[in-house]
């Protein structure tokens, strides 16, 4: 019976899937997407540059993914969404491509869960960057997949997780499982010893790793960047990594209380290792090695959010990517009297986890997209009616809807702070308070029209030890220099007097 139920059961779940990309086409920019698109629109139209002129604890790689997505599709967000839709496409193809030598099911229904994964998180999810290295961690799976790796390969894969590395330093934990086999496989030889395999192995990966890294920190170094961006990732970076998921900071035992807690929750997908358990135990002979390599993978990436302690949904990508891989494989072509059992196990787990995004819910009984920027709309039109030319706003904002409305209204930034969230965490560190000493100075010195504060409660505060709301020294700015314009329950517009 799941035999002649896999093609109409794959029919049904590919119209749900173009369905749902059909009507993502009309999702707004959100979350994440409104900074790091704004940042890319100073970058291009004011020829800013990250860390020197735009405070940003970001890797160069995020800032190169999203100057160039928001440069194709010209800052708009049907463009921008339908880029989404292309890189998702090219995302599919190469997953088809991977799993084609285990059955075309197979193959068919890898894509397909992925891309439902993927819109079921709706807009806030759209574009993360885990989602964007996923394609260079897919590229490296194929080139380590086919053949033997020769020289030239074992190069490529390094390039291809080093590009994924530009963006989050830590996605090159995929490279492990690669290195491990290419060693083993080269060390069966007799005359090739373990410690021969290892100096055959590691060091074109790790040149291959290296060289995007490399190559970005030359551009900053020739753009006169790169030393704050060392500044950044020597100062701020250590306070960044106390903040956990929860947006609280922890330290010492209680990070790593907290950090044992979340690992095993796996992002709630852990539903899927039982068909991926069945996938790996029933994948066809001549895929064992490719299954191997991929389980070895979804466990390098199940570890990959405790590397920040920070678990937030977008950090699973990549663990989801590779275990669905393994759990499309109980539709693989295998001969076992476990067949059909391997089928209704799947079919059980995508019934019991494949949803609809509550965007695509909202779109289907006529009502708008929510979002927690939806206040862009209002600051946008207000800065649209009352900026003159010349004139600067500063946001004192993150995800809250200021920088989308800034970056749709065009309107230029007073200074180099995107957002605020620096300033309200380990406010006694003196990197901290020297912050909060360049933004006031550097606040006083351009003048800007408006200061746009979001008080909304969806503000991303960071609580804990050596945590504050309190920024006494703008609240002075604020009250000698300027009037409140314009306030709602959510935000305040200041107008300087």
């Amino acid at each position: 019976m799941m035999e002649r139920a896999r093609v109409p059961l794959l029919i049904l779940l590919a119209a749900f899937l173009v369905l749902q990309a059909g009507f993502s086409l009309q999702w707004p920019i959100a979350h994440d997407e409104a900074p790091l698109f704004y940042e890319a629109y100073l970058m291009h139209a004011e020829d800013r540059l990250p860390y020197k002129d735009l405070y940003d604890f970001q890797m160069p790689g995020s800032f190169a993914a999203y100057y160039l997505l928001g440069a194709l599709a010209r800052f708009d967000p049907f463009r921008i969404r339908l880029l989404d839709l292309i890189l998702l496409s090219v995302l599919l193809v190469m997953t088809y491509r991977i799993m084609r030598p285990a059955g075309i099911p197979a193959a068919l229904a890898a894509g397909i869960l992925f891309a439902l994964h993927y819109l079921q998180g709706g807009p806030s999810m759209a574009l993360q960057r885990e989602y964007l290295l996923l394609l260079f961690l897919a590229a490296g799976l194929w080139i380590g997949l086919h053949g033997s790796l020769t020289p030239a390969r074992r190069f490529a894969l390094g390039f291809f997780f080093g590009l994924a590395g530009a963006i989050k330093p830590h996605a090159v934990i995929g490279l492990a499982p690669f290195l491990f086999l290419d060693v083993r496989e080269t060390s069966r030889t007799p005359e090739v010893s373990f410690l021969r395999a290892l100096a055959v192995s590691i060091p074109f990966m790790l040149i291959g790793a290296a060289l995007p890294l490399t190559a970005v920190l030359l551009w900053l170094g020739a753009t006169d960047a790169l030393g704050s961006f060392l500044d950044i990732a020597r100062n701020y970076w250590p306070l960044y990594s106390q903040i956990d998921g929860l947006l609280e900071v922890r330290d010492g035992a209680a990070r790593t209380a907290f950090i044992l807690d979340q690992v095993w929750r796996l992002g709630g997908n852990g539903y899927w290792l039982l068909p991926a358990a069945i996938g790996v135990w029933l994948a066809p002979q001549d895929f064992k090695r490719p299954a191997g390599l991929i389980a070895g993978l979804a466990v390098c990436y199940a570890l990959y959010p405790a590397l920040t302690g920070q678990f937030f949904p977008y950090h699973f990508f990549p663990f989801v990517f590779f275990i669905l891989l393994l759990s499309s494989l109980c539709l693989s072509r295998i001969s076992s009297q476990w067949r059909t059992a391997a089928a209704l196990v799947l079919f059980m787990t995508i019934l019991l986890s494949v949803r609809p995004s509550a965007a695509f819910l909202q779109q289907i009984e006529g009502k708008p997209v929510v979002t927690s920027t939806d206040r862009a709309g209002e600051i946008r039109r207000f800065l649209e009616a009352n900026l003159e030319k010349g004139e600067t706003v500063q946001p004192l904002d993150w995800t809250g809807g200021t920088l989308l409305a800034m970056l749709q209204a065009r309107a230029p930034l007073a200074t180099r702070y995107v957002f605020d969230f620096y300033f309200y965490h380990h406010v006694s560190e003196p990197y901290i308070q020297s912050l909060r000493a360049d933004f006031n100075c550097q606040l006083q010195n351009s003048r800007p029209r408006f200061i746009i504060e979001v008080t909304a409660m969806d503000k991303p505060w960071v609580n804990g030890e050596d945590t504050s709301r309190e920024f006494p020294q703008l609240r002075a700015v604020l009250d000698e220099d300027y009037f409140v314009r314009l306030r709602r329950d959510d935000y305040l517009i200041h107008e300087r007097k």
